[in-house]
């Protein structure tokens, strides 16, 4: 590289990461440009004793070395997928690297003016123009990703994870491609089970001939649980694949080199994995025999990712269902109201299970049976999709505004994080005495005490009850909490049972169906497309006449109550 490219300038108005490579390279140019003057200076020497110019050489191009070296790792850091932190220490000891290969060589020390580039604060408008570019190439790269697998970014984190999952659980399974094929054929419907023999049925209701099917491995799949069993009024058995077999099957899928080539293979893989030193050759030969259970992380944590035409179909399904347990609202659709009672009751409360319940307990005794039962025995068949159910928010009275002006600070920020300043209640069964009740003898003085600093509560409010969020308040509609994330914030549908004590105890599923609760910022402004203009700060926003009673501070229980389970979200 020669003196003119060394010293070029950086771009101040760049892009902070473009910027900090172009200081990389200059330092680099710099650093060869005087590792070069110093051979330079010992070739064109007329003294006998050349010792110190040939020193000085040597740590110059030393230093150039080190430069071009941190040069190269900058040149590759986006690659690397690291943080910007790191592309800055890269171009400091290039820039550092320079300098000292200038004082070595004995010229103008000018790589010390890029210190300046490094430690420059950038100006409003520099921050600004860089932040838009770090949000277009972010908005550009995910347009291209939803193109390309029709997921958004949480669906395919899930693929990912999916597929590490099936890395390492599909070859402890111990199965061959026929194992896969009994389980796509179980997964037809087609599958039953005759007079020792396994048949796949030409169509539906009619378990008569068809092609065979492995018995044995059918057998193995059944008594591993893999397979579910469905005796007919012939005593025909209808195998279906069981919630393991399922999650199992899309594994197998996902990672077809787990699967082992023969069944011989695949019987070593299960001896040697299940074989203990202490038992007899034919317990081991048994225990080899026997499919083992899908890994248990892998079962707990395995999703079905789901397209984005998949929620589209899923949100317009929603859209023209009538909300009445919820209490939902959709533009056009008049809002169900619960037969019994004019308006919803907003007080139910947190319970601990080892504590009398209220009264109320008795009338969720057959939700408690729902939501403690198998999940697969009566759940109907839906994906835990981003569903948006529009309800109006609500306007505070002044009385309910100074309240919340009387919110320590810190409890007033975490409100407006969480959107608990103006939460809007779903309607609930258990009356306000009741949760009264509850929160004054039920609860744990650790629920009482975090609940009272917040000013309507903490505990009590599910996901999809938080109000507006805290720029939307602000009036910048345009900086919407849920436009910035592109997408609403969705529950992960369970909480957790507790001790008398205050420890958990277990992990409870809210919804049987797996219906999502979402918090979508109750704000009427548009969550995508161009964002709005901006409001002035001291206009003032135009806000919907409140549709119900707002709550008062010891009136509202969260929807989901852990002994009387008289609620959901």
């Amino acid at each position: 590289m020669n003196e003119t490219q060394g010293a070029s300038t950086p771009d101040a108005s760049a892009p902070e990461p473009q910027q900090l490579l172009q200081v990389a390279r200059a330092a680099a140019g710099l650093a060869v440009a005087a590792a070069d003057h110093a051979t330079d200076a010992v070739c064109h020497t007329r003294s006998g004793s050349t010792v110190r110019l040939e020193e000085a050489m040597h740590a110059a191009h030393a230093q150039a070395l080190e430069a071009e070296k941190y040069a190269s790792w900058a040149a590759g850091w986006q690659a690397e997928s690291t943080g910007e932190y790191v592309l800055r220490r890269y171009a400091t000891r290039a820039v550092d690297a320079a300098v000292r290969a200038q004082a070595a060589a004995g010229v103008e020390a000018t790589a010390a003016a890029l210190r300046g580039q490094l430690d420059r604060e950038p100006t409003a408008q520099e921050h600004a123009e860089r932040e838009s570019q770090r949000r277009r190439e972010e908005a550009r790269q995910e347009a291209e990703e939803r193109a390309e697998t029709g997921m958004d970014e949480a669906n395919r984190h899930q693929a990912r994870m999916n597929a590490y999952y099936a890395e390492s659980a599909v070859p402890e399974l111990g199965w061959t491609a026929g194992h896969m094929r009994v389980l796509e054929t179980a997964a037809t419907g087609l599958l039953y089970w005759r007079d020792k023999q396994a048949r796949q049925a030409t169509q539906h209701g009619q378990w008569e001939g068809g092609r065979k099917i492995s018995a044995d491995r059918t057998r193995a799949l059944y008594g591993a649980r893999f397979l579910l069993a469905t005796r007919q009024a012939d005593r025909t058995l209808v195998l279906t694949p069981s919630p393991m077999g399922q999650v199992a099957l899309e594994l197998a899928r996902l990672h077809p080199e787990g699967l082992y080539t023969t069944d011989r293979d695949a019987y070593q893989a299960r001896y040697a994995r299940a074989a203990k030193r202490h038992q007899r050759s034919d317990d081991k030969k048994a225990a080899a025999r026997r499919l083992p259970p899908l890994d248990s992380i892998a079962l707990r944590l395995y999703r079905r990712p789901v397209t984005l035409a998949e929620q589209e179909l899923r949100a317009q399904r929603d859209a023209a269902e009538q909300w009445e347990d919820e209490g939902g609202y959709c533009p056009g659709v008049q809002t169900p109201r619960p037969a019994a009672e004019a308006a919803p009751k907003p007080n139910t409360a947190r319970v601990r299970p080892s504590v009398p319940a209220s009264p109320a307990a008795s009338s969720g005794r057959e939700l408690l049976r729902r939501l403690f039962a198998p999940r697969w025995a009566a759940r109907p068949t839906r994906d835990p999709l981003r569903t948006v159910v529009r309800r109006p928010r609500r306007t505070l009275t002044p009385e309910e505004r100074r309240t919340v002006q009387d919110v320590p600070l810190l409890n007033f920020q975490g409100a407006l994080i969480m959107g608990l300043v103006d939460p809007v209640p779903n309607a609930s069964p258990m009356p306000e005495a009741e949760g009264a009740w509850v929160r004054e003898h039920a609860w744990a003085a650790h629920f009482s005490t975090v609940d009272s600093k917040y000013p309507w509560g903490f505990y009590r409010w599910a996901t999809c009850e938080r109000g507006v969020c805290w720029n939307c308040l602000a009036n910048r509609c345009d900086l919407c909490v849920h436009r910035q994330k592109g997408g609403p914030d969705v529950d992960d549908n369970s909480d957790w049972v507790y001790g008398p004590t205050g420890q958990v105890v277990a992990r409870l599923i809210l919804r049987a169906d797996d219906a999502p609760c979402v918090w979508w910022c109750r704000c009427p402004c548009a969550k995508d497309g161009p964002a709005p203009d901006r409001k002035p700060a001291a206009a003032a926003m135009v806000e919907p006449a409140p549709e119900q009673a707002p709550p008062a501070k010891t009136t509202r229980g969260r929807a989901d109550v852990n002994a009387s389970q008289g609620a959901l979200f």
